[in-house]
Parts: C-alpha cells; sequence; structure tokens
C-alpha cells in the first residue's frame, strides 16, 4: 500500500505538505496542489477522506448545476470540470435543472444539504436573485453574472465573428434563425445585425425561436420549412444559427428543396457540438474555449474555498470554427 512519505518523496515536499494538500489547506499553491495530486493518483494512494475532512472541516465536494444537460455544449464543459476537479482532490455532484426555476432551487438547496465546499452554476435565463444572494458558500457563475466570481462568454462577439465571416464570403442576402430577446453580452442576433451593419449590409429575414430547444423538442425545421413553403429557399444565400441542432435543420429542409450546402446556400451553427464535426457537410460554429472556462471555473473556485473572497471577473472569447458548410473553396469547386 503506497503512503503519504511515498507520495512526498516523489513529488519532492514534505509529508505536512502533502497533508495539506488532502485537506485543502489555504497555504497551498495552485501549482503545489496540482504537483502533488498528480502523484496521489499516480501512485495510487488513498487517502483516508472521512479524516481529511474531518480535520479540514470540508467534504471535498463540488457541487456542479447546469441549466440542461441535453444542450450538448455543457455535457462537453461538464466533463473537463470533472477532469480538472479531480486534479485537485475534488469529487463532484452534478445536477441538471431542465430549465426549470424550481428544479434549479431545489438542486441547489440539496447542495447546500450534502454540505458541498463550493458550487459551479450555470443559471436558468435571467438568474433568480433572490436565490443567489442566499447562497452563503463560494461559488462561480458561467455564462451570466450572479455573485462574485463570474466567467463570462460574449455569444454576441461570437455572432459578430460569423457576420465578419459572411461579408468576407460576399454574401447579401443573409437570414437569422433563433431567439430575438436575450441578455445583453449573450445576445446573438445584436451582435450579428450590429455586425452587419458596420460592413453596409442589412439583415433580410428574422425567423424567431426558442434558444432552449432539445433535440426532441425542436421547432426550428418547423420554422424554417412553413417560411419555405411562401419564400423562395433560395433567396436567403447565408443563414446563421443560433446552435448546431438549429443549423443542421436548417440544411435538412434545404435539402428537401434540392438545395446544395454550400454550393447554392451557406449555413453557420453556433456552440462547436460534436454533430458540427459529424455532419454532411461539416458545420462551421462557434466554440467557446472548455478547457479554458473549466480550468478557471475550478481555479477560482479553490480560490474562493480558501478564503479569497475577491470579486472576479473573467472574460472569455469564443472563435469561429469554418468548416465545409461555409467554405470558399468547396462553393467555388461547385460553381
Amino acid at each position: 500500500m503506497v503512503t503519504m512519505e511515498e507520495v512526498a518523496k516523489a513529488a519532492h515536499v514534505s509529508r505536512a505538505t502533502v497533508s495539506r494538500v488532502l485537506s485543502n489547506h489555504p497555504s497551498i499553491t495552485m501549482e503545489t496542489r496540482s504537483n502533488v495530486m498528480y502523484w496521489v493518483k499516480k501512485l495510487g494512494y488513498e487517502p483516508n477522506q472521512v479524516a481529511q475532512s474531518l480535520a479540514g472541516n470540508r467534504t471535498n465536494l463540488i457541487g456542479v448545476l447546469f441549466s440542461d444537460l441535453s444542450n450538448p455544449l455543457y455535457t462537453s464543459l461538464i466533463a473537463s470540470i470533472l477532469h480538472e476537479a479531480e486534479l485537485y482532490g475534488y469529487n463532484v455532484i452534478i445536477g441538471d435543472a431542465q430549465r426549470e426555476k424550481a428544479r434549479e432551487a431545489s438542486i441547489i438547496n440539496g447542495f447546500k444539504r450534502r454540505k458541498v465546499d463550493g458550487i459551479i452554476v450555470r443559471p436558468i435565463g435571467t438568474p433568480n436573485k433572490m436565490l443567489y444572494s442566499g447562497i452563503k458558500i463560494p461559488m462561480v457563475s458561467l455564462f451570466k453574472q450572479t455573485q462574485k466570481k463570474n466567467i463570462i462568454i460574449s455569444s454576441e462577439e461570437g455572432a459578430v465573428q460569423v457576420a465578419k465571416h459572411f461579408c468576407e464570403l460576399g454574401h447579401k442576402n443573409i437570414g437569422y434563425i433563433g431567439p430575438v430577446r436575450s441578455q445583453t453580452g449573450n445576445n446573438k442576433l445584436e451582435g450579428f445585425r450590429s455586425e452587419l451593419d458596420r460592413n453596409g449590409q442589412k439583415l433580410k429575414t428574422v425567423l424567431e425561436c426558442n434558444q432552449h430547444e432539445t433535440v426532441e423538442n425542436q421547432k426550428v425545421y418547423e420554422t424554417i420549412s412553413q417560411y419555405f413553403q411562401t419564400h423562395d429557399p433560395k433567396k436567403i444565400t447565408a443563414w446563421f444559427a443560433h446552435s448546431d441542432i438549429a443549423a443542421s435543420d436548417i440544411i435538412k429542409a434545404l435539402s428537401e428543396y434540392g438545395i446544395h450546402v454550400p454550393r447554392d446556400v451557406i449555413v453557420c451553427g453556433y456552440n462547436n457540438t460534436l454533430l458540427a464535426k459529424k455532419m454532411i457537410p461539416t458545420l462551421s460554429s462557434v466554440a467557446s474555449p472548455i478547457d479554458e472556462i473549466a480550468k478557471n471555473a475550478v481555479s477560482m473556485l479553490l480560490n474562493s474555498i480558501n478564503g479569497n473572497e475577491e470579486e472576479e471577473l473573467i472574460h472569455l472569447n469564443p472563435r469561429l470554427v469554418i468548416r465545409e458548410s461555409t467554405s470558399r473553396e468547396l462553393f467555388d469547386m461547385h460553381k
């Protein structure tokens, strides 16, 4: 059986340092914690978690709550957060609010009862101020500002990149399908329209669809199909969809009219999910920096758990990943 002394020797630290790492002592730096936890895992050391928790008055548990885990973006992010938390000796309890405010509150209260050391949350819609102001344990909010520790990824900036791409390709008849009312900073339509205006272009068509559809509850295909019944499907030559799922339904509807993507019409999605990489044609999409979000979220939360209550706001930038569905080369090849 591997001992604490063997971990200390491999990590080139003292036994006391290993003990402090395992009890999440606030004096330990992130670098030291990461190094020690690497050797704990590599050597297969199994600390007495109950004793460690009692000694540090901690559970080594993090609650992670997402608004809707049917969104492939959030499932990818959960996996990255799990990996990052494990590096620091934390276990994760996952909650899925399924876009229900009552369920969101119930899960957070459940986290409190489990005495988690901290919470990482992606709130539903406009954050519930009463709910989040009442959370007295360390918390990091993703995508929306709630308390002191927040990580924001601007959907508007992602939409700006799509608009620039469409204009660079010379498209003038441009359409958007998705939500039309969102919070500042997460308003794809606003960012998209503003950048088109800056390039001297006007958004020709806006089709409203709820932002929170899942594969099972999808209205985009129905909406775009109804639109094509009364409008020439080739009139709009470039579509920006609020999600990869929505973009796939646009391509499906276009194909039923014999319209080729990207030869006749180009389509771009959002979230850069596995779907974007597996579709035919592969889908251009805006990607959030998943691993960077997870690393910052866990680091901020551990800082807070260890007593750092300073306000932190990190802005991370999305990036447009260009694939076949908006490819100039494929378009030129089919001319």
